[in-house]
């Protein structure tokens, strides 16, 4: 492969995540070149690919992994198509993105794992804050030990996102890949385990679904370091997304819609004194330049997308391990599938317990 010429991408499903989050994201780095799209939609096939200048256009996803220019397939259809699609497109040899979650059972993703261990391509599952650049700090000060023993953690993602747009129909339905716990929830699943270096044992959960499955989640969890884990969820409140890591020596908050949303507070010391608020200033003010070009990108969390791809690329180009392997994608869907049931049953679920696939509301 040349590591002068830019990699060639397909992009299958043109929605939210296809057209909104990744195709800007790709088109921004130098080392992709979006070349091809895909969307059952003709309509929004033609209006995302006009906006971008993208040429090779397909409603039929099979046409675009038979394009011989396309090195990359980015699957970005609904949750329940994921195996499908991707499965195709390792078994045609492309290199695959697969956007979270992997799949929503057991057997399509061993099926996948399967395929990918044999498939000349290299395969990835899109947890974009995984590469957040606030996260990544984070994870280093944790495994610095400047924390010490980690002995809880606190997390939340709330989102105003059903006031302004409209839903398809699959995101109001569980077992579609729908609600809290498969759209957002997950993420924070994934950083459970990618920041603590843990697994988890055991999750209990509590919904809330009158207007839409899973629309409101609280989950608590224990890690097999002892730690445990509590976080909230919901797609119908104001913007925010922020986890909180507390050991003996001290605590981290992040938060990742702000450039300068990393705070580490040490033991024997009190927040908010006029000492440490001026620290605080003088911090956010020496890192405004940053911001500056964040923001020229996004802000931090679109930037999150960007440097997602650019890790997979390289990992592409220099035949380097992925970040996110699909075992990791794997290990956060059986976490769901935990938590879903546990919702339904209003009992606690040991996640190596839980079911195969996921299931809708109430049918356990």
């Amino acid at each position: 492969m040349n590591k002068n010429v830019p990699i060639k991408v397909g992009i299958i499903g043109c929605g939210w995540a296809g057209g909104t989050l990744h195709l800007p994201a790709l088109k921004s780095l130098p080392d992709a070149e979006v070349v091809a799209i895909a969307d059952i939609d003709q309509h929004r096939l033609n209006q995302v690919g006009d906006k971008y200048g993208i040429k090779n256009r397909y409603t039929d996803f099979m046409e675009l992994i038979k394009n011989n220019e396309v090195e990359v397939v980015a699957v970005c259809v609904p949750a329940k198509s994921h195996a499908e699609v991707a499965f195709a497109a390792l078994d045609a040899g492309k290199h695959t993105f697969i956007e979270k979650p992997l799949a929503l059972s057991m057997g399509e993703m061993e099926l996948l794992i399967e395929k990918a261990n044999v498939s000349p391509g290299k395969a990835t599952v899109g947890f974009n804050l995984r590469c957040h650049r606030l996260v990544r700090e984070a994870r280093k000060i944790i495994r610095e030990g400047a924390l010490g023993k980690i002995e809880s953690m606190r997390s939340a993602w709330t989102s105003d996102v059903r006031h302004y747009r409209d839903m398809p129909e699959w995101r109001n339905k569980r077992g579609e890949g729908g609600g809290t716990i498969i759209e957002i929830a997950i993420h924070h699943f994934d950083l459970w385990r990618f920041l603590l270096g843990s697994e988890v044992e055991e999750v209990s959960a509590l919904t809330r679904s009158f207007e839409w499955d899973d629309q409101i989640a609280t989950v608590n969890a224990r890690m097999d370091n002892g730690a445990i884990v509590s976080s909230f969820f919901s797609e119908l409140t104001s913007n925010n997304n922020e986890i909180e890591i507390h050991g003996r020596n001290g605590s981290l908050l992040i938060s990742c819609y702000r450039f300068d949303g990393l705070e580490f507070q040490p033991i024997l010391r009190t927040p908010g004194t006029i000492s440490a608020r001026a620290k605080k200033a003088i911090k956010t003010l020496s890192n405004l330049h940053q911001a500056v070009s964040t923001m020229r990108r996004g802000g931090e969390f679109m930037a999150s997308f960007q440097a997602e791809w650019e890790h997979f690329l390289f990992s592409i180009k220099n035949n380097t391990p992925v970040e996110c392997t699909l075992r990791d994608g794997m290990a956060a869907v059986k976490i769901a599938l935990a938590t879903a049931q546990s919702a339904s049953l209003g009992i606690p679920v040991k996640v190596t317990q839980a079911p195969r696939e996921i299931r809708p509301v109430g049918r356990f």
